[in-house]
């Protein structure tokens, strides 16, 4: 009996980490199968580190994905730098993969479950990773779509699943998966145990070199005001693969000298990939080991997506600002405030905001227990991955019993 095909399209930085995190477990399980995937938005760096056939990359566009939320000019901007051509070959390529996908699992919003019933047709599996019912409830078209062509919808949280339901849409809600794709290795990063660790996550995307001159900023008074009250504090930054050292560096070239050192090689394989440093403030530049970032972190400054959600659901609070660019705007923060409560701090992009905030929390330990309890009642526990798989597999089990 031929192997069955399974097509992944997500649409973004943190549903690769999601899709990618599915399918080690399905190939771990059923290591029969084919699997292929399609990122709508970037090259897939997830997969391709993970060794999954991705069938088509794409540059990232001036909006990183987020033209739409940024309005009408980076939609035209995303159109000049190619947009379209990008949209017509990954048409192209899922015409061509039609007759040999059997199933398709959709990450992310609407958009890849357009795609699927349009071009590809088969039977498909979506997670609705961009809603909620926290914030907005899916839109009526949205819900016609769902329940058309859906076999079965995975939501982010179980009030959003039983308000599917109600709509007639086969919805369940089977754990976080966002947390389930937090690998955690046990690495500290050679950190002392007696410091206080602050996580940096400035996005994945263009505007996070942007964003992070002022993170720098309210780093340098987060490490004078703490090390004058004689407590030792330590900076780990999450350097997305989508990112470059190089470009960081011309960036803030003539920002208060901050430069960029090199780490060793045995850094290197702890990942450690360089240190930014000024005066005597070091941060450690961490690629991958996003995990173990979270995990040795006590606050985490935060103008990420997924990441934001993921340190709260692992009881981290956010400390979280409006930045530059078409990602991280009022508008996304205030979405995000109300899906994770109280866990995120919203503060103006002022260094001194930032750093009275970030100081708030790192040293109040009835804020910390506080975040810890809203972050599992948000946020969930993990274990969806397991729990999905097992579904995909009674999928694929009735569609062979219907074949056969």
């Amino acid at each position: 009996m031929k192997s069955k095909k399974i097509l992944f399209l997500s649409n973004g930085y943190g549903e690769d980490k999601i899709a990618t995190a599915i399918i080690e477990k399905l190939l771990k399980d059923i290591p029969e199968l084919t699997i292929k995937a399609l990122p709508l938005v970037g090259e897939g760096n997830f997969y391709l580190e993970k060794g999954i056939e991705v069938i088509l990359s794409s540059k990232m566009l001036p909006s990183g994905g987020f033209a739409l939320r940024a309005g009408f000019f980076s939609f035209l901007k995303d159109i000049k730098a190619g947009w379209l051509r990008i949209t017509k070959n990954q048409i192209k390529i899922l015409k061509k993969e039609r007759e040999e996908v059997d199933l398709v699992i959709s990450v992310g919003d609407i958009w890849p479950v357009i795609l699927s019933l349009l071009f590809i047709r088969k039977t498909l599996i979506f997670l609705p990773t961009a809603k909620s019912d926290y914030i907005q409830k899916h839109h009526f078209i949205e819900r016609f779509l769902m329940k058309k062509f859906c076999k079965l919808v995975i939501t982010r949280d179980s009030q959003t699943a039983s308000s599917l339901r109600n709509s007639g849409i086969k919805a369940i809600y089977v754990g976080n998966i966002m947390l389930d794709s937090l690998e955690i290795t046990g690495e500290d990063f050679g950190i002392e145990k007696d410091s206080y660790v602050i996580g940096i996550l400035p996005g994945s995307k263009n505007e996070a070199y942007e964003n992070l001159k002022i993170i720098l900023k309210a780093v340098s008074l987060i490490k004078e005001r703490l090390t004058s009250q004689g407590i030792r504090v330590e900076f780990l930054l999450s350097f997305a693969p989508s990112l470059e050292l190089k470009k960081l560096r011309n960036i803030l070239n003539g920002e208060e000298d901050w430069i960029i050192e090199r780490s060793s090689p045995g850094e290197k394989e702890r990942g450690i990939i360089g240190h930014l440093t000024h005066r005597r403030t070091f941060i450690k530049i961490i690629q991958g080991k996003f995990g173990d970032i979270l995990k040795c972190s006590r606050v985490i400054i935060g103008l990420s997506g997924t990441g934001n959600e993921q340190a709260v659901g692992m009881g981290k609070p956010v400390i979280t600002f409006w930045g530059k660019g078409p990602q991280i705007t009022r508008k996304f923060i205030s979405t995000q405030q109300k899906i994770l409560g109280e866990a995120i701090s919203v503060v103006k992009n002022e260094e001194e905001e930032i750093a009275r905030e970030t100081i708030s929390f790192l040293t109040n330990t009835q804020k910390l227990q506080r975040v810890r309890e809203i972050g599992q009642q948000r946020m969930g526990k993990p274990g969806g991955v397991t729990k999905m798989v097992n579904l995909v597999k009674q999928i694929l089990n009735s569609e062979r019993k219907i074949a056969s």
